[in-house]
């Protein structure tokens, strides 16, 4: 499974297309922990969940697998899709409001520069909202994203005198129906999402 840390700053670095891999991860003991946003990881994870339910469940392990299989399938059908939904808007600029969608982003080649929010608990400083808005009109962003929880105050403040859109993505997937296509929906919506915005 790929394993990313937490990018730092307000703006990110580099747009680095590098993948960091798990000893170079865990070192760091900063470890991201978005990881199912990455469709990859979700495909490698199917097997590991088969083979722990297989052990409680042996009657039905042919079952699991079965599952595991088809919604790989499933899964590699979403990439593809996802991949040529997002393929046009490589290279924009846009803001997120707390770094999680790294994994996301990678996969599909369409890189945030930066972000509102330190992590998902902390209010970004006063210094930090106006580095980001400077950046959003320094740099001509087409679109910053913010989410169901978070105050939709601060992206406000962020795109105010810009030309960037406000739009909500959610990676938590609470507004859609739970069922077995909750994850492939919830993968569509941040690229349908996206997409919309940029």
């Amino acid at each position: 499974a790929t394993v990313l840390s937490f990018r730092e700053g307000a703006t990110f670095e580099t747009h680095s297309h590098q993948h960091k891999q798990d000893e170079d991860e865990h070192a760091t003991g900063n470890v991201d922990p978005h990881g199912w946003l990455d469709p990859y990881n979700g495909r490698i994870w199917l097997d590991v969940i088969a083979t722990a339910l297989s052990k409680i469940d042996p009657t039905n392990s042919d079952i699991y697998f079965a599952n595991a299989t088809q919604a790989k399938a499933d899964i590699d059908t979403v990439i593809s899709e996802l991949e040529a939904t997002l393929a046009e808007f490589r290279g924009t600029n846009f803001i997120v409001y707390h770094d999680a969608y790294q994994y996301f982003e990678k996969r599909f080649d369409v890189l945030a520069a930066g972000s509102i929010s330190l992590g998902d608990v902390s209010d970004p400083s006063p210094a930090r909202i106006a580095e980001i808005h400077q950046t959003v009109k320094d740099l001509d962003m087409t679109c910053v994203f913010s989410e169901p929880q978070f105050n939709p105050e601060l992206v406000a403040t962020v795109v105010d005198g810009s030309n960037a859109k406000a739009r909500v993505i959610d990676p938590l997937g609470t507004r859609l129906t739970l069922g077995a296509d909750f994850y492939l929906n919830l993968l569509r919506d941040i690229a349908q999402t996206m997409a919309s915005c940029l």
